[in-house]
């Protein structure tokens, strides 16, 4: 299980859920949220789009989808590597990098972009895992032998309804291919870190927390490629650990996408 590389005749489907409500406007990260949630994504969207590259070549390993949640539900892309990176929309941000001498210097970095940040409204996660359902069952009626989809939620708060919510993403996670179920993961980031759980196996540490106990519920332990990758990327995994990482300062977001998307692309 949970064995198959992916190529162009067994390609992969990654979903992105990216919470839009408006306390994603809060600051984080020198600057807000829903900008630094939007400038993750785009920067692993390239990534993958890179690891599918060679040459001049783009092969088209992964399909990427991105869904955006706040009231209601955007599904803002469902398409094939190759489609994504004829993307001509770019913005340039600043970035932090070594200057060699043990500091660090701001410079320029023109970057693809895929998802723009919105923050506005309610929390409709239970509409975001339904329409996650729907893009993984498509992908999973014509593509039934391929290592099974990866859904990757970015959130700041809780649910409009946690019943809902959890059918919804129980029903997802239920959905899978000849090599495996669908593996569902969950990113809360938070202004304050204090309290940060990464990649638990189990959930007595923070049972009275109502919103961590139903994100640690509903995520995926860890298949042995991405708990692989997941040890590459810096965390501590731990055996049983599951995809959910809360109180999430910048890494930790940063190091779930990398390897919840790129741990798939071996």
């Amino acid at each position: 299980m949970y064995s198959e590389l992916l190529s162009t005749s067994k390609p992969g489907l990654i979903i992105i859920l990216i919470d839009q409500s408006g306390s994603m406007s809060d600051p984080y990260e020198n600057s807000t949220k829903a900008d630094f949630a939007a400038l993750a994504v785009n920067r692993v969207i390239a990534e993958i789009i890179t690891a599918c590259t060679t040459g001049e070549n783009i092969r088209d390993r992964c399909y990427i989808a991105a869904i955006g949640y706040a009231t209601t539900t955007n599904a803002i892309f469902l398409d094939k590597v190759s489609e994504l990176a004829k993307n001509s929309d770019i913005d340039t941000v600043k970035k932090k990098v070594s200057d060699g001498a043990g500091g660090l210097v701001e410079v320029d970095e023109i970057i693809r972009l895929f998802v723009k940040p919105t923050a506005d409204g309610g929390t409709d996660m239970t509409g975001a895992f339904r329409e996650a359902y729907i893009g993984a069952e498509k992908f999973i009626s014509k593509f039934p032998n391929s290592f099974p989809p990866v859904v990757i939620n970015i959130t700041d708060g809780e649910p409009n309804d946690f019943e809902s919510a959890t059918v919804r993403a129980k029903k997802l996670s239920d959905l899978k291919t000849s090599d495996g179920n669908v593996i569902l993961l969950n990113a809360h980031i938070a202004k304050a870190t204090a309290g940060k759980i990464e990649l638990p196996n189990s959930g007595t540490s923070f049972s009275s927390d109502k919103f961590a106990s139903f994100l640690f519920d509903i995520s995926t332990v860890l298949p042995e490629a991405l708990a692989n990758r997941a040890k590459d990327t810096g965390f501590n995994v731990q055996t049983n650990a599951r995809g959910f990482v809360f109180n999430a300062d910048a890494e930790a977001l940063i190091g779930i996408l990398n390897f919840g998307s790129l741990g798939v692309l071996r």
